[in-house]
């Protein structure tokens, strides 16, 4: 089935994915470092200990992860969706509202559990057990959500706190979040109970119950499995990477002597780019398969890095974030399918909830350490090309995998 007829088949599902993977925005780190300087200067909080707060968040939604992920495999999407978009709505109006540390660690720990975890996990887990020929092609078509978010929120974010002040912004978030897009998501999911039935039938039948060994893996199983732990730091790599790097964008800016607005500008690049690698990635998932292409996820972001590193000039900017948004949105297509490939999908939300959590974790530490390393006094050049060396080897590590 072509993109085409991929989308006027199953519209409003693929919209629905579209929908959540960019309200997820909301959540990421590429949106919550444009107002670092803003937050640090109203509680009076340094690059470490903002990091600090951060990473606390960060770890701790990503412990509530592996437990609320299941919620998936066993409750109705409509409610589970209505429930994430709510507490997303609640931590931007939490954050608007923070005049204190305790504030602001609840105000993140809702956004980053309910963006950039239960909002992507939904998305991407309901791509994956509802289609299964076009695994690869729906789930990039669905992750387009993110880099149309990439290339518009950060410019209109900057622009309306410049107009209402960055208080008053995240505050006119809750509000859309939820008076306009629970509804939205509800109506993109009407008869969806037609669709759960007719899985259902398919796993009763074992038509997409099992890999093709014929093993229906649990997380326990999954857990046993060394090449889930090969292949896991690589798909760690692009957020992990992304998240040191965005986090500090701000110190970064200057060290490159680039100006806020420009970066914020030069993002357009990176969701152009992310759209590229979501939708290159998606045909060649369906199909060499999501394992085999693990390995090439990093070479674009190890590019990025180096040119980060060694070259100078304005122009580097746009680059670097072109290069990076070609790993990130090749990671969403295969974080999507990637799972449900070499584990099925009975129990897929439980076992991409664990996944997800293992790379949320590792975002929970890479802005503590990074702001700890530049405090220190390392330059920001210098971080890049120590991310490189790990970007390097997490690829070959992944190409070891590709052969068991």
């Amino acid at each position: 089935m072509s993109v085409r007829d991929l989308l006027l088949n199953h519209p409003r599902l693929l919209a629905f994915g579209v929908v959540l993977t960019g309200l997820s925005s909301f959540g990421q780190t590429f949106l919550i470092s444009l107002f670092g300087g803003h937050v640090r200067e109203a509680l009076e909080l340094g690059n470490t200990g903002y990091g600090l707060i951060y990473s606390l968040a960060t770890l701790a939604s990503a412990a509530t992860l592996v437990r609320a992920g299941r919620v998936v495999d066993t409750r109705d999407l409509r409610l589970v969706t209505a429930g994430v978009l709510a507490t997303a709505a609640a931590g931007c109006a939490l954050l608007a509202g923070a005049h204190g540390v305790l504030v602001l660690l609840v105000a993140f720990y809702l956004l980053r559990l309910s963006g950039q975890g239960m909002m992507v996990h939904v998305a991407q887990t309901t791509m994956g057990r509802y289609f299964r020929a076009e695994r690869g092609r729906a789930v990039s078509i669905a992750m387009l959500g993110l880099p149309l978010a990439e290339a518009v929120m950060p410019m209109t974010l900057v622009a309306a706190t410049g107009l209402l002040g960055w208080r008053t912004t995240w505050l006119a978030a809750a509000v859309v979040l939820a008076v306009a897009m629970v509804p939205l998501a509800l109506w993109l999911l009407r008869g969806h109970s037609e669709r759960v039935s007719a899985w259902q039938a398919e796993v009763a039948s074992d038509a997409d119950n099992a890999t093709p060994d014929g093993t229906d893996w649990r997380r326990r199983d999954v857990l046993r499995h060394p090449v889930f732990y090969a292949l896991m730091p690589a798909i760690m790599g692009p957020p992990l990477i992304v998240t040191a790097l965005f986090f500090h964008q701000v110190p970064v800016a200057e060290a490159k002597g680039w100006g806020l607005d420009w970066l914020a500008s030069s993002f357009l690049a990176f969701g152009t780019a992310h759209v590229l690698g979501l939708m290159l990635a998606g045909p060649l998932v369906d199909r060499l398969g999501a394992r085999r292409l693990v390995p090439l996820l990093l070479v674009p972001m190890l590019l990025a890095l180096l040119t980060l590193a060694l070259v100078p000039g304005a122009w580097a900017a746009p680059v670097y974030l072109f290069l990076m948004g070609m790993s990130a949105g090749t990671a969403g297509t295969l974080m999507g399918a990637l799972w449900a490939e070499l584990y099925g999908t009975r129990h897929l939300g439980a076992i991409r909830a664990l996944a997800q959590a293992v790379m949320i974790m590792t975002t929970a530490v890479s802005p503590v350490l990074a702001g700890a390393l530049l405090d220190a006094g390392m330059a920001p050049t210098t971080l890049a090309l120590v991310l490189a060396a790990y970007a390097l080897a997490a690829a070959l590590l992944a190409a070891t995998a590709g052969q068991r």
